[in-house]
């Protein structure tokens, strides 16, 4: 009788928990793609909370306004499913913040959003359908807006615990895809995501969170691809990003430009870094290939260190590394103002086993400003292959500092006096394994050192040769030794 008891659980249990699976059909919602269900829907997701317990949207394509999520809910969207935002934005009020929407505070802040999670814990979007913001009704959310304000997020969590996003489509939202703020334990795992329906189209923000994984997911985005960011002191740390496909037209994995608290013990690997399959560009720059391929800056205070980047392939961008510590000091959050600021730094950041093909005319680069040096960068393994070439200008053009200025390769008005790798006010630095191939007819020397303490290189090659005397230059640095 005792097995024949356990046997019977085993049956029935499964289907006792599937029954009380609810749908978002018996709260009124209608999935002919026209009805408003914004009510409906929020009221399944109330009830769904309520009772601990699944929400499923099922095939068909439900219109509503602007949702807030409840904790301890799952969402699922079966196969066949869009969950579809209303291209109005009267359906989209703004959320209470403190962040500064004027253009020299911040342009990259909006207060709307079409699935919004705050002060929750427990909640998972997942399944084999999708998520559609309308982000491409330009009537409803114009296109080349001042500031993001009238624009909402695809889906924000802001103040969260425990988060999972899976396994899901996310297409086309009016602004960013996917921001968390505030948040820990957060996983997003299998995402199909495809973002290019206006200017500044991030795929994914990660914006002062803790422990977060990242894992097999394809990302295409008109501007940054996955972006971690900290606007707060609490930083961005414990962060695992791995097995993507990332698609850009800006940068395709960025730490920064917001650079306020802290990174701290950051890993990304096994990614592959590739041009956006988009047809048309919408990214302001208009640079079909992308801006940079890996982006590490500290401009706002932020302390940067212990960043690992591994097994990496990227092509065509129009730099591949791009390290820059500056005193830009800009403050997003309001009530962060009187929260004192002072020089970041950037150290203990690695690479190894990086492919990079079909780069542009600006090095990799990696730049701190005067008496502020990036510190501890190595790269084991690595090789550059550059397509295009810089001119005899760039040999001419003393470099600015520009640390004031918005970090990007271009940001010093020219594409640098170098072919492969430039370095300015940087310290302790080991190269072991490099190999750097010119684009044909560049003139400038494939290394250029300036302000540069304790470089160390072994089997530095240039073009499959030894690195030779006239192919580097060295200014105002000292104990650069070997394979130089």
């Amino acid at each position: 009788m005792k097995y024949l008891f356990y046997l019977l659980m085993g049956i029935f249990l499964p289907l006792n928990v599937m029954a009380q699976a609810l749908n978002v059909t018996d709260f009124g919602a209608v999935g002919d793609g026209k009805t408003d269900n914004t009510e409906a829907v929020q009221k399944a997701i109330d009830e769904a909370s309520r009772k601990n317990t699944t929400l499923v949207f099922p095939t068909g394509t439900f219109m509503t306004g602007m949702i807030h999520l409840k904790s301890n809910v799952t969402i699922e969207l079966q196969s066949g499913s869009v969950w579809q935002a209303v291209p109005d934005l009267k359906l989209f009020p703004e959320i209470p913040s403190n962040a500064d929407l004027s253009q020299s505070g911040g342009y990259t802040m909006s207060r709307r959003a079409f699935i919004f999670g705050d002060n929750l814990e427990n909640v998972t979007l997942t399944g084999d359908g999708t998520i559609y913001p309308s982000g491409d009704h330009h009537e409803a959310f114009p296109m080349h807006e001042k500031n993001g304000s009238k624009r909402p997020y695809g889906i924000y969590f802001r103040n969260c615990q425990n988060i999972t996003v899976r396994d899901l489509t996310l297409t086309n939202s009016a602004f960013w895809m996917l921001r968390t703020y505030l948040c820990d334990n957060v996983r997003i795992h299998n995402i199909e995501l495809f973002n290019h329906a206006n200017t500044n189209n991030d795929g994914m923000d990660i914006v002062d969170c803790h422990r977060v994984h990242i894992s097999d997911c394809t990302v295409d985005s008109a501007d940054d691809g996955i972006c971690l960011k900290t606007e707060a002191p609490k930083g961005t740390e414990d962060v695992v990003i791995t097995n993507c496909i990332v698609s850009s037209t800006a940068s395709y994995i960025k730490l920064g430009t917001g650079s306020f608290g802290t990174f701290k013990r950051i890993t990304v690997s096994n990614c592959v870094l590739r041009p956006t399959r988009a047809t048309k560009i919408v990214h302001g720059l208009g640079y079909r290939n992308g801006i940079t391929g890996l982006s590490l800056m500290s401009v706002d205070g932020c302390d940067i260190e212990n960043i690992s980047f591994n097994n990496i392939v990227m092509d065509g961008m129009m730099t591949p590394i791009f390290i820059r510590l500056s005193d830009r000091h800009k403050v997003t959050h309001t009530e962060y103002n009187d929260h004192p600021i002072t020089a970041g730094t950037i150290k203990n950041i690695s690479y190894s086993n990086i492919t990079a093909t079909n780069i542009g005319s600006v090095p990799v680069n990696i730049t701190g400003y005067p008496e502020n040096y990036v510190e501890g960068v190595s790269m084991h393994n690595c090789k550059f292959e550059y397509n295009t070439a810089g001119t005899v200008k760039d040999l001419t053009i003393e470099v600015p500092e520009n640390s004031k200025n918005y970090p990007y390769p271009k940001m010093y008005g020219t594409d640098l006096p170098a072919s492969g790798i430039y370095f300015r006010h940087v310290k302790n630095i080991i190269f072991d394994q490099v190999q750097i191939a010119p684009a044909e007819g560049d003139p400038r020397p494939a290394i250029h050192f300036d302000d540069v303490i304790n470089y160390r290189g072994e089997n530095v090659l240039v073009d499959y040769q030894d690195i030779k005397k006239k192919q580097f230059v060295i200014k105002n640095s000292g104990k650069l030794k070997a394979g130089i």
